[in-house]
């Protein structure tokens, strides 16, 4: 039986201009119930794309075959699906052979699926279980988790 994987991330300005951001995944069974969840805090954060495939490579660690990971970033969908295979065929090298940006999680997020059929979708713009994970991933941001 497949679930549902909603994986989100939020990024916060603190003092001084640092930014610290959460990553977390909500898993909803075929009911429509939290199944699960989970979520990190990140300290320093570089961007919201590194955020992004942070939470992909978190909700690919609890998933299993036939589960579905949605996620709300162009960019890990559109890497998952069209560009991964590609760039690994280039030894991580976007086509006009300069380094893919987050080499690093990108070899995670591949390493994760590798033994898995697991599909990864874009969301839609209202979904309960997308909202819910923004929220737990901006209360780790907060640490009020």
């Amino acid at each position: 039986m497949s679930i549902e994987i909603y994986v989100e991330a939020a990024i916060v300005r603190k003092q001084r201009g640092r930014l610290v951001g959460g990553i977390a995944y909500v898993a909803l069974d075929a009911d429509g119930s939290i199944d699960d969840e989970d979520w990190e805090y990140f300290d320093y954060v570089t961007g919201q794309a590194y955020l992004d495939l942070s939470a992909l490579a978190f909700g690919l660690e609890r998933a299993c075959d036939g589960d579905i990971i949605y996620s709300s970033s162009d960019y890990c969908v559109d890497g998952f699906n069209d560009w991964l295979d590609g760039w690994k065929r280039r030894n991580w090298r976007k086509a006009n052979k300069k380094p893919i940006a987050h080499q690093d999680l990108w070899e995670l997020v591949d390493k994760r699926s590798a033994d898995k059929q697991v599909e990864v979708r874009k969301v839609a713009a209202c979904s309960a279980g997308k909202d819910a994970a923004y929220r737990y991933a901006l209360l780790a941001t907060k640490r009020l988790l």
